[in-house]
């Protein structure tokens, strides 16, 4: 029959890909990929001239690719017993690698001849600042110590142990003393909720149970201790309950043991380690649940070992010396895939806390001096979004390589990676928890082009296949022959029927993998995601399946299915009971659910409610046919469903739109408070919200605000400032100030009423102090806190396009409705700049300012001619060194040029925000012309109170030595970590807490440049 899929639409340049990275040929040259082609040509005789010729003599000839790799590996893993039979059997499904050997899959990790017992193995740094750094020796000691301990509780090979475990140091000396004793390890990380968890570990019959239990910041949900007890409970045939930290209470009869307590006794020497067979099971990884409960697939011993010392060294180049760090949990593959580079001899980095900042990983990388970096297209995005530079804003001259993968990795981050980073290779990989291991890779010898991995896998035959079973430019992922890493099948299903069905029954005779890929002629491939609905959220897989049982879990919900749109968006489609309705109280209790059972991972984004759920004939709900109604999938096969009309309901629900026309009832004779109720449900495209819904705890915007405003006016006649919704920002509160006189000065809005000085917000590009949020809501000063608005965000006003016009309004205002002074003017971003000038225009009026506080305000052209050519010509040197060979040539013929001829790229911009109104947008647009014209003239008097970011804004010189001659008063220094966009969302709270101080110091008290300030800390200028 004909094929029922549609390639995707490629991007532009699909057809002529772009390479946004050539591999230097001396480091090429010395790549162990090189090394293992001239070992092939001696093997085999054959030319094997480039890559292409590698890889289909590895396809074709896979017996022998795999008997030569495993002989060229053997330092790294080396196999004992017959060795001569590398595999029994054609057949994907049942063929089994090297019956005959054997080996002990620690003592490969921790081998001494790839690296000495001196050199680096690990270092562990937590979100505390702490470090712990170990050797090869200190590792295989410590295993030893942890593995005796272990055998004196029993443990012993074909062992089940099941761990929940933060990515730490315990972690990794974990795994490698249950694979010491021949145990098989099955983990999470500590995000799910203990029913997810016994989802998992419950049907694997465990004899261990190891956790870490003790609270970390930043956990949510129930605490960690209470659901490590809640697991023990739930596992019958514990012999012990083994805690990494904390205190956790197992069940009656079973003992808890510290860690400490099992390194105590006498070692057991990796001499004493056991040998077992090729396919011995090593772990248990789990599938994503999208059919039902999650399936438990085993993976072996020597297949892993072998398929990813093929990847890291052969793909990813690693070898001793290197360092690597892949972003990863204990509950996804790249844990383990991460853990066994150690036996290619490099160094592993672990890191247990949170991206607290944009920053956070890159400046890890710096500081470990990693090689090579492993990320997902969602961290790359949102460094872009911030305007991160981390080629600039970081030391990475370490870094050699960046790896991606857990979702699609599309041709802008290649460029903008290339921009940002550096003439790096961005390696997209991509395989899965179903083999341990990857389909496309990375490659040393080739170029990147965007938006595409580099090559196919060593030793594996992968097609496209249409849904016919032909061959295929664009079409499912296959693999036609067999290969080590194939699991040994689903723990529990004895006669094999399950593990067929989920991977050979679409296409017999070939692993069908689920995935949709383009194979371009060049050897590329393209990956445009996954056929099965499976989410990824932050790279790591989850199950719609766990959500959609969550959900489905309210007695008001009938039925639930959980897709994900391209634009990475979650969406949550409802058939609700009887009666129901998709309101406040029902929203906010089933998001609660998913976070309580789940994960906070795992809330949709959007919750809708439909009439029904598309449906094959025999019932299962289409995943596929749900993502192709919200405009993210291929053509549907409508005589496949039972229910076919349940589409156009899902495609055109306004919970999908944007908000268009009047909100709300027309009904003026209704109460305010009723209008206010139906505009904040037409808002948001649920009924009966009520009086005491949030706009922000529903996910408003600046353009929602707009919309909200607009109808407010239309109904009252009253313009109220959108920051208006920092102090009301439900229904209720907004009818009661409502109520009150209206505010006699356009452009400035009181949020919050106090006693003594007023402190002035100014807002940044967009205009309107709503960014600013979290910054006022953490505020506890008992100032009154007022809050200006740029004209053009909602006044139908033209938008003013210069600092001192801008300050000119807001003085304006101020003169009007005149706030207590002397005043604490406070600027994000643009609105420092404005308020400095605001500063003067008001002293000039006769107003008394107490201090300007810049909050990581900068200028566009503050240096100079002569110093901005100085400033690139920094830049560029470090770039250069960087550099090699013909990269190093490429760059001084143009890159230089530019630089000295003043024509270098213009400072970069910060992305404006999404979902801009024109209105908004215009007014964006004025403000960086704005910036861009305004020239320093110094404040007199007031002193200043600089807050800079440790993470510098991409593209601006720093602002310091501006801020210095502005300042005559005095200027002081306080600097936060983190980026520009932090300062008013995760540091937040400790900017609140300086201006807290800053607004209780003596109004008219100057301070003296680099003066202490208080509750920050502040350095002189």
């Amino acid at each position: 029959m004909p094929s029922q899929l549609q390639s995707p639409s490629a991007p532009p340049g699909a057809c002529a890909p772009v390479p946004v990275h050539h591999p230097d040929p001396a480091a090429a040259g010395y790549s162990l990929l090189d090394d293992f082609l001239a070992a092939a040509r001696a093997e085999t005789g054959l030319p094997l001239a480039d890559w292409a010729a590698l890889h289909a003599w590895s396809a074709g000839q896979w017996r022998t690719f795999w008997g030569l790799f495993a002989r060229w590996h053997a330092q790294a893993v080396p196999l004992q017993g017959d060795t001569g039979t590398v595999c029994e059997g054609d057949a994907i499904a049942t063929a089994r690698f090297f019956p005959g050997a054997r080996l002990n899959a620690a003592a490969c990790l921790l081998n001494d001849t790839i690296a000495p017992d001196t050199a680096p193995a690990l270092v562990a740094a937590h979100a505390d600042g702490s470090r712990v750094a170990w050797t090869r020796g200190d590792l295989r000691a410590r295993t030893a110590a942890l593995a005796g301990g272990l055998q004196r509780l029993g443990l012993e090979p074909g062992d089940r142990v099941v761990a929940v475990l933060r990515n730490d140091e315990s972690a990794v000396l974990l795994a490698l003393a249950v694979m010491a004793l021949g145990a098989t390890l099955a983990t999470v990380a500590p995000d799910l909720g203990a029913e997810a968890v016994l989802e998992r570990f419950a049907p694997l019959g465990p004899v261990l149970f190891v956790a870490h239990a003790a609270p970390r910041a930043g956990d949510t949900g129930t605490p960690l201790a209470q659901r490590v007890q809640a697991v023990a409970a739930g596992l019958p045939r514990l012999r012990a309950l083994v805690l990494l930290d904390g205190a956790a209470s197992p069940p009656p009869g079973v003992p808890a043991v510290p860690l400490a307590a099992l390194q105590d006794g006498p070692p057991l020497a990796p001499a004493h380690w056991p040998l077992l067979p090729f396919d011995h099971p090593l772990w248990i990884l789990f599938s994503s649940g999208t059919t039902g409960r999650p399936k438990c697939i085993v993976h072996g011993a020597g297949g892993t070992l072998l398929e990813h010392g093929k990847e890291h060294r052969l793909h990813c180049d690693l070898r001793p010396g290197d360092t690597l760090y892949f972003h990863s949990s204990c509950s996804w593959m790249m844990w383990n895939w991460q853990l066994t580079a150690l036996a290619s001899g490099a160094s592993l980095v672990t890191w247990d806390g949170p991206v607290a900042s944009v920053d956070t990983l890159w400046a890890l990388a710096a500081r470990e001096r990693v090689t090579v970096f492993g990320t997902s297209p969602p961290y790359l995005r949102m460094c872009e979004d911030a305007g991160l530079e981390p080629g600039r804003a970081c030391d990475l001259s370490a870094l050699r390589a960046v790896l991606s993968t857990g979702s699609v990795l599309q041709d802008a981050q290649h460029h903008w990676f290339a921009r940002a980073v550096g003439d790096l290779p961005l390696q997209s990989i991509s395989g899965g928890t179903d083999i341990l291991g990857c389909f496309v890779l990375g490659n040393p010898l080739l170029p990147v082009h965007a938006g595409e991995a580099q090559c196919l896998s060593l030793g594996l035959d992968v097609q496209a296949r249409s849904d016919d079973g032909q061959r295929a430019e664009t079409g499912q992922l296959v693999c036609a022959n067999p290969f080590p890493s194939r699991p040994l099948g689903f723990f529990g299903d004895a006669d094999g029927s399950a593990f067929h069905a989920a991977y050979f029954a679409r296409h017999p005779g070939l692993w069908s993998h689920g995935d949709l890929v383009s194979i371009g002629a060049h050897g590329g491939v393209r990956l445009h995601g996954r056929l099965d609905g499976v989410l990824n959220v932050r790279g790591i897989k989850v199950a719609p399946g766990a959500v959609e049982q969550a959900l489905a879990a309210d007695p008001q919900v009938a039925e639930a299915l959980v897709v994900q749109r391209a634009d990475g968006t979650v969406v949550g489609l409802l058939v609700l009971a009887a009666g129901a309705v998709l309101d406040g109280t029902l929203a906010a209790r089933l998001r609660t659910a998913v976070a309580t059972r789940l994960s906070a991972a795992h809330v949709p984004d959007r919750l809708l409610d439909v009439p029904a759920l598309p449906a094959t004939h025999n019932g299962k709900l289409s995943h596929a046919a749900a993502r192709a109604a919200l405009g993210d999938g291929g053509p549907v096969h409508l005589a496949a469903l039972r229910n076919p009309g349940c589409l156009q309901a899902i495609r055109s629900h306004p919970g999908l739109q944007a908000p268009s026309g009047p909100l709300g009832t027309a009904d003026r004779q209704a109460p305010l408070l009723d209008q206010l109720q139906a505009a904040w449900d037409g808002l948001f495209g649920i009924a009966g919200l009520g009086p005491q819904a949030d706009f922000f705890g529903l996910g408003g915007s600046s353009l929602l605000a707009a919309r909200l405003m607009a109808r407010v006016r239309e109904l009252t006649g009253r313009a109220l400032p959108l920051s208006t919704l920092l102090q009301a920002p439900t229904p209720a509160r907004l009818a009661a100030l409502l109520q009150q006189p209206a505010d006699a000065a356009p452009g400035l809005a009181l949020l919050r009423p106090g006693h003594g000085p007023a402190l002035v917000l100014a807002p940044g590009l967009s205009g309107t102090v709503l960014e600013c949020r979290q910054l006022v809501a953490a505020l506890a000063t008992g100032r009154p806190v007022w809050a200006l608005q740029a004209p053009g965000v909602d006044d139908g006003r033209a938008p003013l396009a210069s600092v001192p016009a801008l300050a000119a309004w807001y003085a304006q205002a101020v003169l009007a409705a005149q706030p207590p002074g002397p005043l604490l003017l406070v600027g994000y971003s643009l609105g420092g700049t404005v308020a400095l000038e605001l500063a003067r225009q008001l002293q000039a009026a006769g107003v008394a300012v107490q201090r300007v506080v810049l909050l990581d305000s900068y200028v566009a052209r503050d240096l100079g001619a002569v110093r901005r050519t100085v400033s690139r010509l920094e830049r560029g040197m470090r770039t250069l060194l960087r550099l090699h060979g013909p990269q190093r040539r490429a760059w001084l013929g143009g890159t230089l040029a530019r630089l000295l001829g003043g024509t270098a790229r213009r400072p970069g911009d910060l992305p404006a925000p999404s979902g801009l109104s024109p209105a908004q947008q215009s007014v964006y647009d004025a403000g960086w012309t704005a910036l861009r014209s305004w020239r320093a003239a110094p404040l007199e008097q007031v002193p200043v109170t600089y807050v800079r970011c440790e993470l510098p804004l991409g593209g601006h010189d720093d602002p310091l030595p501006v801020w210095r001659s502005v300042a005559r008063a005095g200027l002081g220094v306080v600097r936060l970590p983190g980026g520009h966009l932090d300062l008013v969302g995760a540091q937040a709270a400790t900017v609140a807490r300086l201006l807290d101080g800053l607004a209780g110091e003596p109004a008219a008290a100057p301070a003296a440049a680099g003066a202490a300030l208080p509750r920050g800390p502040v350095a002189p200028a």
